[in-house]
């Protein structure tokens, strides 16, 4: 008895482990699937409707001497993104975030992702906690502080983008330090 109560509960903890943290929904506008709440990177790949993902990735090619930039900066900071798996923006801008956070080697659980439907929505009220707009988003934390953030198109590039939002923050954080001394 005691071994099967055992099983049970690690069956259950199993199952709420890989429960899913988003809703496959259907897009009123394109019929297409669409994904809301929380997603990874994995469940975007696993939508076939989302191949521009990948030929997005394949396609882009960041800047080296920045990536390195950002590799050496990026480590305690972590991003939050929102996106819409129907939007041409996303389409265009979450590929080569990807891309550039793999070539920076910041690691996937550095990334907290939302996907929202047309009304910009998460399954629950992460779109609210961050006052999101439009999409993409991509917001830079550092602890529960948000130094900067991305939103719908890049200026000059993401991984530009990404190190001089980082860039700023850390000579910040370096003159409170040298202020205190």
């Amino acid at each position: 008895m005691k071994t099967l109560l055992i099983a049970l509960l690690t069956l259950g903890t199993l199952h709420m482990a890989t429960a899913q943290n988003y809703v496959r929904e259907i897009d009123r506008k394109t019929g297409k699937p669409c994904l809301r709440g929380k997603i990874t990177f994995t469940d975007i790949e696993k939508e076939t409707v989302n191949s521009w993902f990948k030929k997005g990735v394949d396609a882009y090619e960041p800047n080296v001497t920045l990536t390195n930039e950002l590799k050496s900066l990026a480590a305690p900071y972590r991003f939050v993104v929102f996106a819409g798996t129907w939007c041409e923006d996303t389409h265009n801008m979450l590929p080569k975030f990807y891309k550039t956070i793999n070539q920076a080697d910041i690691d996937l659980h550095a990334v907290e992702m939302y996907g929202v439907d047309r009304n910009k929505e998460t399954l629950n009220l992460e779109h609210v906690f961050y006052n999101i707009k439009r999409v993409p988003t991509v917001i830079v934390m550092l602890q529960n502080r948000e130094v900067g953030r991305i939103i719908e198109n890049v200026n000059e590039s993401i991984e530009a983008d990404l190190l001089r939002i980082i860039e700023k923050d850390a000579k910040e954080l370096e003159k409170k330090k040298a202020a205190k001394k």
